[in-house]
């Protein structure tokens, strides 16, 4: 017995020692309008977008140039070009830990929705809408990493969802923030629902007297911290999915019958929800003087989920409990959505 209750208690160190933290939800409170009008509205709503951008690299590159530095005749000199390159790759998350992790968010709130007594309008029927006849209907269930460096970017399985366009590269364009009233109004004044979830692990940690300090001298520096969070920073959205594709976001529309019946909801994070206990938050830095060779190279764009030792010569690989991550990031991000519900419910009394 007693063997047995010191093996309790060890369990329960342990557990402990290891038991993730979600941090708390803070919501941005910007631009909502009319919210109290979704009581009146149709029980229906259109999600026309439901991407969740994970960070598998973080990538970064600062470069100094060269050139004459001045002098006499007998002082002139020259200083080279200097680049410094910080390439950082999680290792140990496989393809289909990220897929699972958005179907189970997708679930959470659709059922949540239905649950309200709203009715799930499928991309099919969307294309009802004049505003999207044109628009092509893509499928969820794999990964892109078209949309954002170093991000993979994920749509649940068996999910429709409507794109105006796909380049050539396999970036997707759409302008759903600008035509969502319209689409509303001619689905019936259906809401729409646009959903967007960051999930970075890396960020930039240089200060601001470091930068200056490496302004006024002939180096190049990088500095990064790791620090797995739903991120609340915008992502490079250039050219794919316009301004509301901040770093996590749901924004909704509702036009019952003209813009004098609208209603508008911007529930976006004023800070990032921090994910302890499943990587170590640590500063990776590389710095390079004038004068020497470039240290590391750039990534660039490869497949990222468990990345073969050969390529991880390049790259600081940060390592990663599959389970731990799986159940951090959708609790964190469930943790988000089940917020931003609460206010659609308060909205509805």
């Amino acid at each position: 017995m007693k063997k047995l209750a010191i093996y309790a208690v060890l369990l329960f160190c342990c557990n402990n020692l290891i038991a993730q933290t979600i941090g708390e939800v803070d919501l941005k409170d910007i631009n909502n309008y009319g919210l109290r009008k979704l009581k009146d509205a149709p029980k229906k709503v259109f999600i026309s977008q439901f991407k969740v951008n994970f960070q598998t690299m973080y990538l970064a590159t600062e470069k100094k140039s060269g050139g004459f530095r001045g002098g006499s005749d007998y002082t002139r000199s020259y200083k080279s070009a200097v680049s410094a390159s910080l390439s950082l790759g999680l290792k140990g998350i496989q393809e289909n830990d990220l897929i699972d992790i958005t179907d189970e968010l997708y679930k959470s709130l659709t059922d949540q929705l239905k649950a309200e007594g709203f009715e799930i309008i499928t991309a099919e029927q969307a294309l009802a809408a004049e505003e999207l006849q044109d628009w092509v209907k893509r499928t969820g269930g794999s990964l892109s990493q078209a949309q954002y460096d170093g991000y993979v970017t994920v749509a649940p399985r068996g999910y429709d969802y409507l794109v105006k366009k796909v380049n050539d590269d396999g970036k997707e364009k759409n302008s759903f923030f600008s035509k969502a009233p319209k689409i509303s109004q001619q689905l019936g004044g259906a809401m729409v629902l646009m959903v967007n979830i960051a999930v970075p692990f890396a960020r930039e940690a240089e200060s601001g007297g470091s930068k200056l300090l490496g302004r006024l001298g002939g180096g190049a520096k990088v500095v990064a911290e790791t620090n797995l969070m739903i991120g609340s920073d915008a992502l490079d959205y250039s050219g794919t999915t316009g301004f509301y594709a901040n770093g996590s976001s749901v924004i909704g529309f509702n036009i019952k019958q003209s813009m004098s019946n609208i209603s508008v909801g911007n529930w976006l994070l004023k800070k990032p929800i921090t994910i302890d206990g499943v990587l170590e938050k640590k500063k990776y830095k590389a710095e390079e003087q004038a004068k020497v060779d470039m240290w590391g190279t750039d990534a660039g764009l490869f497949r990222v989920f468990d990345v073969d030792d050969r390529f991880m010569k390049n790259v600081q690989a940060i390592p990663v409990e599959s389970s731990k991550y799986k159940a951090g990031v959708a609790a964190a991000a469930n943790k988000y959505l089940n917020a931003v519900m609460d206010e659609i419910r308060s909205n509805l009394k």
